[in-house]
């Protein structure tokens, strides 16, 4: 994601809550089933993730990789960096991610805190996310942009600890296997992050011409790295096409389980790219497609009532799906704060300040729930004078 084209979003964090699917809210039910919700809760006990070290001088980094012996992993991030949040949620909660990295001293920098610009500017950061690896003393060996699946993300790292670059590797595979689908993305993809736009542009065409060897997330992959190359070239229309194409492989009538295993991953990245072009009825209609394929998809639940609230369209909508996202996420606090977003758009204060209060109580260290709070009440308080009194 460009640093220049952020949106501000809420962290996703995903934990499915089996004693309250039994719930059982069907999509589109009356809200008030949001009166058979306890008043009072405890605070939802965090998914293992990876230990980041936040908040912490780049000297103090570099003497702990020394002394420890030990490689360094930076993650640049921002709290409205969509692919961001997508790692945070489907790749840095894994066991395996987390093991491999055990004996990394791990580095997460949030580049919009002024203390780290001058960071920023050093290791030259354009896009989000963008992970360095570096050496014990500090200096970086190699890095990559952008999303990247679990699996993938394990590949690198694993490659890096062997002191392989990622290049080196990609050499490897094109020389082995010069006609695999899968290495014709992962170079074109290469060459996006140095704005090698000609080279990508080739690879890509190359690997649709044998798409009948590839499988359906290549091939979608494919599809939505052209339509980057669209967008930039100023051909927004055919970026558009390719970029519906893609959600249609996804949406098969009889999908296979492959197509299952990493349906909601995909789409997920097919959003967060519609969001960086400002595609926002493109993201509502994809989140839309995510719940219709799968109605307890707390990623698509979630992301159709934050996208509706932003552009202010389909609140009632939202608010259902809200409801069904903070359920089925064991009432995340991040998922509760959009749903009190719902209501506040719909200039349902009491309820908007309801749900923030429960987002605070299950997440007391946010202090940005409590400036929503603080936003609700000042709205209900000028409601309350406009209507004589009566509170809304």
């Amino acid at each position: 994601m460009n640093l220049t084209n952020g949106k501000r979003g809420a962290t996703i964090f995903l934990v499915l809550g089996a004693a309250l699917l039994a719930a059982g809210l069907a999509f589109g039910e009356p809200e008030s089933v949001e009166l058979d919700l306890p008043e009072t809760s405890k605070p939802v006990p965090k998914a293992p993730r990876i230990p980041w070290i936040k908040d912490k001088p780049w000297s103090e980094i570099r003497e702990m990789a020394r002394s420890n012996d030990q490689p360094v992993l930076i993650d640049f991030t921002a709290d409205w960096c969509g692919p961001c949040r997508l790692l945070d949620v489907m790749v840095f909660t894994e066991k395996s991610v987390i093991t491999e990295l055990a004996e990394v001293v791990t580095f997460q920098v949030d580049i919009d805190k002024p203390e780290y610009a001058a960071f920023k500017k050093s290791f030259a950061i354009e896009l989000l996310p963008t992970l360095v690896w570096c050496d014990t003393s500090g200096q970086e060996v190699d890095r990559f942009t952008g999303y990247r699946s679990s699996d993938e993300f394990l590949e690198i790292v694993r490659s890096w600890r062997e002191n392989l670059t990622i290049d080196a590797v990609l050499a490897y595979r094109r020389s082995a296997y010069p006609e695999d689908p899968e290495v014709l993305l992962d170079l074109a993809r290469r060459h996006v992050e140095r704005h090698q736009y000609e080279e990508a542009d080739v690879l890509y065409r190359r690997l649709m011409n044998l798409r009948h060897k590839a499988d359906t997330r290549t091939v979608a992959r494919g599809m939505v790295g052209l339509a980057e190359l669209e967008e930039i070239s100023g051909r927004p229309e055919k970026s558009g096409r390719l970029v519906e194409q893609a959600v249609a492989l996804y949406g098969t009538a009889d999908p296979s389980a492959e197509v299952l295993a990493y349906r909601t991953e995909g789409l997920m990245e097919i959003a967060l790219f519609q969001e960086s072009r400002g595609d926002t009825l493109g993201v509502l209609e994809t989140y839309r497609t995510m719940v219709q394929l799968d109605d307890r998809d707390v990623l698509g639940l979630d992301g159709f009532a934050r996208t509706a609230v932003a552009a202010g369209v389909e609140l009632e909508e939202a608010t259902r799906c809200a409801l069904r996202a903070m359920v089925f996420s064991d009432k995340d606090a991040r998922i509760i704060e959009t749903l009190s977003e719902t209501y506040y758009q719909r200039r349902m204060y009491t309820k908007a300040i309801r749900w923030i209060n429960l987002a605070i109580e299950r997440d007391p260290e946010d202090g940005g729930f409590r400036d929503r709070l603080a936003a609700y009440e000042v709205a209900q308080s000028a409601a309350s004078v406009r209507y004589n009194g009566s509170p809304r």
